[in-house]
């Protein structure tokens, strides 16, 4: 409006032939030319010192954290505007403002309050502080953004720690027999079966009961029952962090680790774990089984990277993925769209190193894991949907089984986690049925390296997991 009228007088007194006019269009034309300067130079020398502090020690997906933000202004010029401090692009706001108008004079500090959610599990990031800049007079606005950046880490839900909580004190797990050096002995009188009296049998064992009925003298037999230290290894590999329907492989790999965990910790198991991909291991925690050992495995899953979504799709729900037959990489395993060139690489990097002590993930983990137990036997229980991993899996396996320690492979068997058709044509069920094929071939082999194996979806819960081993179903 002031330009418009600025004109307005220059025609009026080139009309007029009016100084006054002219005059006047001028001074008001150099007063909006000097304070878009000044606004511009304001901007340039904006001064602000951000300070963030996340509230919560440990975040969880799902719960509120608390955020507070203090803006002091170091610049002598007071800046005016919306105060706007911008959230992580998967957290919503709880409760509390990240907005708010003001003025901020020169040597004074701004303090904001609020608390955000994470909508999902993994890294979240605060970019900055975005301003809607006005100036002095109101006529002028503009946005600025000050990058501040925040990295939080979002662990997974807390009912998955709570039911971990739980669980320990329902289910436990047991393992029987001698190992090379003797174990932390539990129980060492746990009823095993009945067998015919040997001489040099403890009278106390007899089973009197049963004398009458055989007409001969029966034995109770008990078996040892001690402890067994157990490595969890869970796969962060491309194919277990890509989502493609409500819930990622790798956060219900994650939730089943802990709940194994703390069960194994609460039956007296030392219990550590590992998280690997192809290359490498990103945190690894020994087996222990002091008081602190839970959350010690709780902090270092929490650093395990999030799922994500295949380019193309925005987001799980909405993902129409074009079912094709994929070309198989490795026997026995899906080839998830969007990593064949990844696990290409991954299988030309592993040819490589054929004949050579490589390594890398897995193998890297149970090979230390072994030097370290002298002798003692131990478990080490692999969560893994085999696709880019199976390899070292396998090749881990027969580690265990040459060296005399055990291992248990639950397989996330991807097709189950992935979106249901709408209507299943014959081409879907010929690769779904191929699919099952390779994974029963894979799991003979697992068997026949002397692994116990399991074939899990999104719905079986460490509760039904842990029970089928100890019935022995695995």
């Amino acid at each position: 409006m002031l330009l418009t009228f600025s004109i307005a007088c220059a025609f009026a007194g080139v009309l007029f032939s009016s100084l006054s006019f002219c005059v006047l269009s001028v001074a008001l034309i150099s007063s909006f030319v000097y304070a878009r300067l000044r606004f511009v130079a304001e901007i340039d020398r904006t001064n602000l010192e951000i300070d963030r502090k996340i509230l919560d020690d440990l975040v969880f997906a799902g719960m509120p954290v608390g955020v507070k933000v203090d803006v002091l202004n170091k610049d002598p010029i007071t800046v005016r505007g919306t105060f706007q401090d911008m959230l992580p692009k998967n957290c919503v706001l709880a409760s509390g403002t990240n907005t708010t108008t003001q003025e901020l004079p020169p040597r004074t500090i701004m303090e904001m309050s609020y608390s955000i959610i994470p909508q999902k599990r993994g890294p979240q990031r605060f970019p900055g502080m975005k301003i809607d800049r006005v100036d002095a007079l109101g006529l002028f606005a503009e946005d600025q953004t000050i990058e501040h950046i925040t990295n939080i880490t979002a662990h997974t839900k807390k009912e998955s720690i709570d039911t971990a909580r739980k669980l320990a004190g329902r289910e436990h797990l047991e393992f029987s027999g001698i190992t090379r050096n003797l174990a932390v002995v539990l129980r060492e009188l746990e009823f095993d079966g009945i067998r015919e009296y040997v001489p040099g049998d403890r009278a106390r064992d007899i089973h009197w009961k049963l004398w009458p009925k055989t007409g001969k003298l029966m034995t109770k037999t008990y078996r040892k029952e001690g402890s067994v230290q157990t490595m969890v290894l869970v796969d962060c590999g491309r194919s277990m962090r890509l989502q493609s329907y409500k819930i990622a492989k790798i956060d219900h790999a994650l939730d089943l680790s802990l709940q194994i965990s703390n069960v194994l910790l609460s039956s007296f198991h030392p219990a550590g774990v590992a998280a690997f991909d192809e290359l490498r291991v990103m945190t690894k925690v020994p087996p222990g089984l002091g008081s602190h050992q839970f959350d010690k495995i709780v902090k270092a899953l929490r650093d395990v990277p999030g799922a994500f979504v295949q380019e193309g799709t925005t987001s799980p729900e909405e993902t129409t993925t074009a079912r094709k037959t994929p070309e198989p990489l490795m026997k026995g395993g899906r080839n998830p769209a969007g990593s064949s060139e990844f696990l290409s690489a991954i299988d030309k990097l592993s040819a490589r190193g054929k004949g050579k002590s490589r390594g890398f993930g897995l193998e890297s983990v149970v090979n230390e894991t072994i030097a370290r137990g002298r002798g003692q036997q131990q478990l080490f229980i692999v969560v893994s949907d085999l696709i880019s991993s199976r390899d070292a899996v396998l090749a881990g396996a027969k580690t265990c089984q040459s060296t005399g320690n055990r291992m248990l492979v639950i397989h996330t068997y991807d097709e189950w986690y992935s979106r249901p058709e709408e209507s299943v044509q014959t081409p879907d069920i010929e690769r779904m049925y191929g699919d099952l094929t390779g994974a029963l071939k894979v799991e003979a082999a697992f068997r026949g390296a002397g692994a116990s194996y399991i074939r899990i979806g999104p719905a079986d819960t460490s509760a039904r997991i842990i029970r089928a081993i100890r019935r022995g179903k695995t």
